[in-house]
């Protein structure tokens, strides 16, 4: 039981994290849209999020900085 336990945990953090501090987000995961569950976007649909309406290479050439912050109550 321990030995399936410690596996599911190297699997989940093996493959938990796509990105390292500092890397460029890719331009496929930038135009994934991402509903919005609270609140509303300055950009494209108020319900939703892309992070490539908030690129200036992509949007054409209004930059932003975003930081993401991410938290759950549970």
């Amino acid at each position: 039981m321990i030995k399936k336990i410690i596996l599911l945990t190297f699997i989940a953090f093996s493959f938990s994290q796509i990105y390292d501090v500092g890397e460029t987000m890719s331009s496929n995961h930038q135009n994934q849209s991402h509903s919005v569950c609270y609140g509303e976007t300055d950009y494209g649909t108020p319900s939703s999020l892309k992070f490539s309406d908030y690129n200036g290479d992509l949007n054409g050439g209004d930059y932003h900085v975003i930081l993401v912050d991410m938290s759950a109550s549970w």
